[in-house]
């Protein structure tokens, strides 16, 4: 509308004007039940010796209240006099200046208003604890030539997990390589191997604190000689006992793994032998296709996939090889999965007598369950409410009224993991503004019928 043309549509652009004013008013008239929108993840790392945070916010109209689970149970959080809420917020300050070890638990937010309850995830409070590399003193590690070797790194637990490394000059190759326990294997150790300087090095990421474990010593023993001289009287050099491929990693002629979708797959195999042996991999009775999704790394010792699939189970046959023999190691992949969504629940406004779905639909090997929650209980144990229907990933309202106004949850889980959605249903009428209303107004002046309305999909509007 153009306001500037004659008076006659200056009621067209205070309309179009207080539609914009209105959709931003809306959310503060409209009555809605809470939503969840932050809270800290699922694994939650906090230092002891810092304020613990554990995040929770939600919105709503009128704004919602805040409580907390610990545990499964209520935990009163004014009675605690080293935890404190942040106003406005659920947010959790936790000052843990003594025995901090007892926060260490399972947390879960719920923000309540007249109209439901908003539940965020399970949160699993978990403590950093600086890493302690005990200062033992190292013995001499003493190994005839030819033989295998490991030595091992042995760093402090996380969380989170720390990277492993070794400072030495002697390269890693065929030969020697570093696992993914972080310990050094040797498939056969040589005269040059004997020195001093053999340290693990470990980085703990949490902090980006890098610690050093007391180096190693190796002392090398040549154990067999061969006298024999050649024609013309001089000695032959130094030999070593050669051997046929043994593992070191992993032991025995075969092992299994289980690894959810996306999730990290490492395969390795470490042999000892003498000549040191050669790696080749298949994959159910044929040679391993390397694609874009997996890398080989360490020499052939190690398949490395970032983010495992369905497609990569099967029987997976390393062979280690030398001109003694061979040996051969199987592992068998199995590659299940956590909940995942296929739709998600999402929040749903109605008018009265309308009809409407919730859906949680969800998929995982094995298939996850699923269970419907209102407020945060059961819904089977709720009030009844004969237009309410469950069926399955589906949650049908026929019908709809003020009483099934609430904050509704969906379950998904299997014994890997499970998901939490929350979904609100808002029955609101379509017509916001009075009934009946009386306007006076003098004659020959511009008059603003105000018709306040509501719907999800906009209703079309007619005088």
């Amino acid at each position: 509308c153009d306001c500037n043309i004659h008076i006659a549509t200056l009621a067209c652009c205070y309309s179009h004007c207080f539609i914009k004013w209105f959709a931003m008013l809306l959310p503060f008239i409209v009555k809605q039940p809470p939503t969840i929108i932050k809270q800290s993840m699922k694994e939650h790392i906090v230092d002891p010796k810092e304020t613990m945070v554990i995040e929770c916010e939600a919105k709503g109209n009128p704004s919602p209240i805040f409580s907390w689970r610990r545990n499964g149970k209520y935990f009163n959080v004014a009675r605690d006099p080293q935890t404190s809420m942040r106003r406005r917020s659920g947010t959790l300050d936790i000052y843990a200046k003594y025995n901090p070890e007892q926060y260490e638990a399972e947390y879960q937010c719920i923000a309540s208003n007249q109209y439901g309850s908003a539940y965020s995830n399970k949160i699993r409070l978990m403590l950093y604890r600086a890493p302690v590399w005990p200062r033992e003193i190292q013995e001499p590690v003493v190994v005839s030539a030819g033989k295998p070797l490991v030595l091992p790194c042995d760093p402090p637990p996380g969380p989170p997990r720390p990277e492993t490394y070794w400072m030495k000059s002697l390269p890693q190759d065929r030969r020697v390589s570093m696992g993914v326990s972080g310990d050094l294997y040797f498939s056969n150790v040589l005269f040059n191997d004997s020195v001093s300087d053999f340290c693990c090095n470990t980085r703990f990421p949490y902090k980006n604190i890098i610690q050093q474990k007391m180096p190693v010593v190796v002392k090398v023993l040549i154990s067999e000689y061969n006298h024999r001289s050649h024609p013309d009287g001089k000695q032959r050099h130094r030999s070593v006992v050669e051997a046929a491929p043994t593992w070191l990693s992993p032991s025995g002629s075969s092992s299994s793994r289980l690894v959810l979708q996306g999730e990290e797959l490492l395969l390795e195999c470490i042999a000892a032998g003498m000549p040191t042996p050669y790696i080749t991999w298949t994959k159910d009775g044929d040679t391993l296709e390397v694609t874009s999704r997996m890398k080989v790394k360490h020499f052939n010792k190690l398949i490395h996939i970032p983010k495992a699939a369905f497609e990569d189970s099967g029987e997976y046959v390393c062979r280690a090889t030398n001109k003694l023999g061979y040996t051969e190691h199987t592992i068998t992949v199995k590659v299940k999965a956590a909940p995942f969504w296929l739709e998600k629940s999402t929040n749903l406004i109605l008018a009265p007598e309308e009809n409407g779905r919730l859906f949680c639909r969800a998929d995982g090997v094995p298939r996850p369950t699923i269970e419907w929650f209102i407020n945060g209980e059961p819904i089977e144990f709720s009030t009844h409410q004969p237009n309410r229907d469950v069926s399955g990933d589906t949650l049908a309202f026929r019908s709809a009224t003020v009483e099934n106004t609430a904050v509704y949850q969906c379950n998904a889980s299997n014994q890997f993991g499970y998901l939490l959605a929350n979904a609100f249903v808002n029955v609101l009428p379509r017509i916001l503004s009075p009934r009946s209303e009386y306007i006076k107004t003098i004659e020959g002046t511009p008059t603003f019928l105000d018709c306040q309305f509501f719907g999800s999909p906009v209703p079309e509007l007619r005088w």
